[in-house]
Parts: C-alpha cells; sequence; structure tokens
C-alpha cells in the first residue's frame, strides 16, 4: 500500500496554512493522521511479508518435488519386496488371462511383441500344455480377461515350443502388456506367481504366491519357491518391478527331492516360437 501525497494530506496542511488559530490543532492531527498511516502501513508490510513467506516457502516446496518424485520411482531393489504389494498385483492382473482348451485350462499373459495377424491386437504368451489339444480344433480355443468377469475375446493360436512347453496365442482384445526383465534372474530375489488355478472360481481368479529364486539352470529355467498350482501353467513369474522372469511351466512335490516350481525364462519364446526383434 502508497500514500498520495496530493490526496491524503493536502487537507491538512493548507487548513493549517490559512488558519493559523487552528494551526497547532492542524498539526495534531497531522501527525496523529501520519502516526495511524504508518502503524497501517507497518500492519500491510508485516502481511505482505506474511505472504512472500509463504509464497517462497510454496516456491521452495516445488523446486524440491522433482527430487521426491524421482526418489519414489527410482527402482525397487530386486531382492526386495515392491512398496505397494496391493496396487502391485491389481496392476498385474490386468494383463493375466484364462485359458481353456477342451479338457484343460490354464493361464497367460499379455507380453510386448508385435506382429500378430490383422485383426489381433495382442499375444498372449502360455504354455504348450494349455492349449495342445486345440492347435488342430482351434474352436475349442477360449480365453478371457477380466478377472472373474471372464470376458472373452477372439483367439487363434500362433505358434508353440512343445520341447520348452510355450506357446503364443492372438487375440483381439486390446490388454496391457508385460515386459521381460533386463537381466537373468539370480538367486534370492523376491518373485510373485500369479494365474488362475482353478478354472470358473471366482475366488482364484488372479491368485498369487510369493517366494525367492532358489536356483537358475543354463539362465533359462528359473526355480522359485512360489508355488505354482496347477492352472497356474502359462501365467508369469515376476520380480519385484513387475517385469517377467519367466513363464510358470510346471511344479511337483517330491518326499525325497521335496518341492519345485520351474519357470521357463522368456528369451526362449523369441529363439524358437517368435522373431522378437
Amino acid at each position: 500500500m502508497t500514500f498520495n501525497d496530493s490526496s491524503s494530506f493536502d487537507t491538512p496542511i493548507s487548513s493549517a496554512a490559512t488558519q493559523k488559530p487552528t494551526r497547532s490543532r492542524g498539526w495534531k492531527a497531522f501527525v496523529a493522521a501520519l502516526s495511524v498511516g504508518l502503524v497501517l502501513l507497518g500492519g500491510v508490510t508485516i502481511s505482505l511479508r506474511r505472504e512472500v513467506d509463504s509464497l517462497q516457502a510454496n516456491l521452495d516446496g516445488l523446486t524440491q518435488r522433482p527430487a521426491l518424485v524421482e526418489e519414489k520411482t527410482s527402482e525397487v531393489g530386486l531382492f526386495d519386496e515392491p512398496d505397494d504389494l496391493g496396487l502391485f498385483i491389481e496392476t498385474i492382473s490386468e494383463s493375466i488371462v484364462s485359458i481353456t482348451c477342451v479338457d484343460s485350462s490354464g493361464t497367460g499373459f499379455a507380453y510386448e511383441l508385435t506382429g500378430m495377424d490383422e485383426g489381433f491386437a495382442t499375444f498372449v504368451v502360455t504354455n504348450h500344455h494349455v492349449i495342445e489339444e486345440c492347435i488342430d480344433d482351434s474352436t475349442s480355443l477360449s480365453v478371457t480377461y477380466g478377472g472373474a468377469d471372464e470376458l472373452e475375446t477372439e483367439a487363434e493360436i500362433f505358434g508353440w515350443d512343445d520341447e520348452n512347453d510355450l506357446a503364443l496365442i492372438q487375440i483381439a482384445e486390446e490388454l496391457p502388456v508385460l515386459t521381460t526383465a533386463s537381466n537373468f534372474a539370480e538367486r534370492g530375489e523376491w518373485t510373485m506367481a500369479i494365474g488362475n488355478p482353478w478354472p470358473n472360481e471366482e475366488k482364484l481368479h488372479n491368485s498369487t504366491t510369493f517366494g525367492r529364486i532358489i536356483a537358475v539352470e543354463d539362465s533359462h529355467f528359473n526355480y522359485t519357491s512360489a508355488v505354482v498350482n496347477p492352472g497356474n501353467s502359462g501365467g508369469p513369474l515376476l520380480n519385484s518391478r513387475g517385469e517377467v522372469i519367466g513363464v510358470n511351466s510346471f511344479g511337483w512335490v517330491d518326499q525325497e527331492i521335496g518341492l519345485w516350481n520351474i519357470a521357463v525364462d522368456t528369451e526362449v519364446l523369441c529363439e524358437v516360437v517368435v522373431d522378437c526383434g
């Protein structure tokens, strides 16, 4: 706030100059007015100072925010559990499908690949043993997404590798895709297996198990303590960053050698079934 000499103080000064008997009162009035004005000005100054300080604090916060964002979005350690496990599972679930073929059923997941035939939008990875009976009878193949909602989409077998138990399906629905891990898994890394171990059972859609990588054979076969149940076949084994370590293929329990669950690395798929570019 500013004071204009030509308006605020003209009247008292002019009155004191033309009416000498009242000059003393005019001077006192001037002093009083000046005192009030200084008090008001001081109050406005303090208020403005507070506003400036508050604005500066906000600006400082904005300049610090990128660092905070960068810290929050930094990559999770592969030996650590995801920061928000519930959100992690929910996000991964959007890429998971259920597959039925004659008398067999299993899981599949949308995968980052291109080159599907016209009319199809997404590649789905699964196991060969899940779709084997539909290779000669594609009309028996059914693929649903959306978890318990079981929304069906047009599907067609694209290719397979029976030796490594891998297969590729193309579907008409566009789903968010999962990406392969940037490095081979190592012993001790955190893992999650997700899939549909029992068809048409709402409670078990996109069910999850957790564990660690316990061994890696030839960089392609990942042994995990995350349990792979029947029906989980074809689902992804993921690391704590949501990247695909491998395709859950089989598991068994033996009294002599214990519990074993194996996921085949997706690189095998790219070497045999399709050119991943």
